[in-house]
């Protein structure tokens, strides 16, 4: 009996201890939680439910030339309801009043919007949405309303602020305007304007402070520590949107009908470099196009014909050649150790001058003078390319411009065939960009002035001088001529895109690609400037692989897109109009084109097609009373109502 009782004692001082014993642990832990770890797991246990979220900030618009939006940053709100916080007497009081309000304001019935505001009560519903992108207006009137204009506590008003990107041009030079995104490693990748001026478009984040509610939702909270985002910057760029309309609808017709792969078109203005219209297109598996890359830019190939330009100002500046020097094109083929350089002309064209081995864009003629000139130099002429600046890239804002390529002799790859192949445009490599950019530096009086797409103000532009004279004047008065000559004279190979109300100056391009295939493809070009005698814009047109059975040759299928592009746009630019000229025109001329008539009203030529804001000074300082119909800013036709009180009346479109 005593054995048993002193065991009993000895479990029971076991147990004690025990007890003890996790007590003191118990006791230390409280203490350790307390007053050692107290303040990572109070920390933890706030940011469980609350949290600092960044707030994105509202990202800068891109405008085009004339102040038209191309990408806009839009803001809207969306309302929802806490209903835990709203007291039962408010709710009862209220929530009819705010329903009917709300239904005032979005045009729905008030049941519906009683309906949820009565659900998220019954079920105790910390987040739940009453209504999703609001605009500003719309939540003034909101923050006004019966409960709402409690606040955030007493009215449940919850208020989530949203940034979305608007393009009007929808797709439009897309690829050209781009995109932004934030990668994984927070950093930003995107393409075209959006990307390259970035920095400046994204502004500066805020923080917002959020708690956890219920399902893992967060809601906003009032707190003095919010940091408002400051607003990306805007930028204005060179586009123009009317340019940009006509360049993108022109290069698209002339695409699907000839069933091309893709192509582009770019404006550019002469003297400052900017990039006033883009179009790049890319056929899909079901023959419509988009968007698809910003060839202009990235892509390089090789340029055929166009290249034969640079050829003859590198002959024409070493003195190797003039204008008038007879090439003999034999009977159309050269033969360059086994390989053939063909003309288009069976038979080639006998023995011509240079002016006209470039009119009728004769290979052999073009080949056979680079090779005999630089045959024993090779260096000399790269050397002389290399001194334009056409090994050099532009160094454009938009990300993605390809390196040029011209050969040199000192080269590893360099062999006998390099030579007479650059001469008229293959073993190079360059973008449609680059050749444009070069053309127009002949167009600008030699100066080659880099490609812009943003301006510093609406009304300064950034011009950047990448060479100042890519050649002498005198080279430069020949090429002119002969490029003209190449548009406007009987057998130019641009003979087909003559205007009779402006000249058109430029090189057609029938480049072949996949020529060592059984299945040789073209990419047809054109590339000139306009007017010639004042050049104004410069422009090329570069369509890949276009269905060989409907035609492959630049003159066929680029020069006839370059032609509208430059009719639309030339009728919608100013022309200086001297009124006080009595010179009588010959009308037959004129009106070969419906899209415009010259009439002539007491010794007063206007032409049909021209901004009536640049007309109508110039009539009334001739002494014309001018009244007119219609809404739009372009002449459509006039009418003289009074010859001896000059009066005419102007009809508009």
């Amino acid at each position: 009996m005593e054995t048993n009782q002193k065991q009993f004692l000895y479990r029971l001082y076991l147990v004690a201890g025990v007890l003890v014993f996790l007590g003191f642990g118990i006791g230390y832990k409280i203490f350790h939680i307390q007053y050692v770890d107290g303040n990572d797991y109070r920390k933890l246990a706030k940011n469980n439910t609350l949290q600092n979220f960044t707030i994105s900030p509202e990202r800068g618009n891109i405008f085009s030339d004339d102040g038209s939006l191309l990408a806009a940053s839009t803001t809207s709100f969306d309302i929802y309801f806490d209903a835990v916080t709203v007291s039962d007497a408010n709710f009862s009081k209220y929530s009819k009043k705010l329903s009917e309000e709300l239904s005032k304001t979005f045009y729905k019935s008030e049941e519906i919007f009683l309906d949820r505001l009565i659900f998220a009560k019954n079920n105790n519903k910390r987040y739940h949405l009453i209504r999703r992108g609001v605009s500003i207006e719309n939540l003034n009137k909101i923050k006004q309303m019966p409960l709402f204009k409690m606040g955030g506590v007493r009215g449940g008003l919850i208020i989530e602020k949203k940034n979305s990107r608007d393009y009007p041009l929808n797709k439009i030079a897309e690829r050209t305007i781009g995109y932004e995104r934030m990668t994984k490693d927070d950093n930003f990748s995107g393409v075209g304007l959006e990307h390259a001026f970035g920095s400046k478009l994204r502004g500066k984040n805020g923080l917002q402070l959020m708690q956890k509610i219920s399902n893992g939702k967060w809601k906003p909270i009032s707190s003095n520590s919010k940091i408002e985002p400051i607003p990306g910057n805007d930028i204005i760029s060179t586009i123009n949107v009317g340019f940009q309309d006509i360049t993108h609808h022109s290069l698209l017709k002339q695409l699907e009908d000839f069933e091309a792969d893709h192509g582009t078109a770019v404006v550019m203005e002469t003297k400052t470099g900017e990039i006033k219209a883009i179009s790049n297109l890319g056929r899909t598996s079901k023959g419509k196009y988009y968007e698809k890359l910003n060839y202009a830019v990235g892509e390089y190939f090789e340029p055929g014909s166009t290249f034969k330009l640079m050829s003859i100002i590198a002959a024409l500046e070493d003195g190797k050649v003039e204008p008038s020097t007879i090439i003999d094109t034999e009977n159309g083929i050269l033969s360059f150790y086994g390989n053939k350089v063909r003309d288009s002309k069976p038979g080639g064209y006998g023995k011509i001058s240079l002016n006209d081995a470039f009119k009728f864009s004769s290979n052999t003629g073009i080949v056979k003078l680079i090779s005999e000139s630089y045959g024993d130099e090779p260096q000399k002429f790269s050397n002389r390319l290399y001194n334009m600046g056409l090994n050099n890239k532009l160094g454009v804002s938009i990300l993605g411009e390809s390196n040029p390529r011209i050969p040199h002799p000192n080269d590893k790859n360099w062999n006998g065939l390099s030579l007479p192949w650059m001469a008229y445009g293959y073993g190079v490599l360059l973008s449609p960009l680059q050749i444009l950019t070069f053309y127009n530096s002949v167009a600008n009086n030699g100066e080659m002035v880099k490609p812009v797409f943003t301006r510093q103000s609406s009304m300064v532009n950034n011009k950047t001088i990448l060479n100042p004279s890519i050649c002498s004047d005198d080279t430069l008065n020949k090429v002119k001529l002969m490029l003209e000559n190449v548009v406007n004279e009987k057998g130019g190979t641009g003979n087909n895109i003559k205007s009779n109300i402006y000249k058109i100056a430029g090189k057609t391009g029938t480049g072949q690609v996949d020529y060592n295939t059984d299945d040789m493809q073209y990419i047809s070009s054109f590339v000139g400037y306009f007017p010639a005698d004042k050049p104004k814009y410069s422009c090329i047109v570069v369509i890949h692989k276009p269905n060989k059975k409907k035609g492959y040759y630049g003159a066929t299928v680029a020069a006839p897109v370059f032609k509208k592009i430059a009719d639309k746009i030339y009728s919608l630019t100013p022309q200086s109009v001297d009124f006080n000229k009595t010179e009588k025109f010959n009308l037959s001329k004129i009106y070969d084109n419906e899209d415009y008539h010259l009439i002539d009203i007491n010794n007063l030529s206007i032409i049909k097609g021209k901004n009536f804001k640049n007309i109508l000074p110039a009539l009334e300082n001739k002494g014309f009373k001018v009244s007119f119909k219609g809404g739009g800013l372009i002449i459509k036709n006039f009418k003289l109502i009074n010859k001896s009180k000059k009066q005419i009346v102007i009809s508009l479109t």
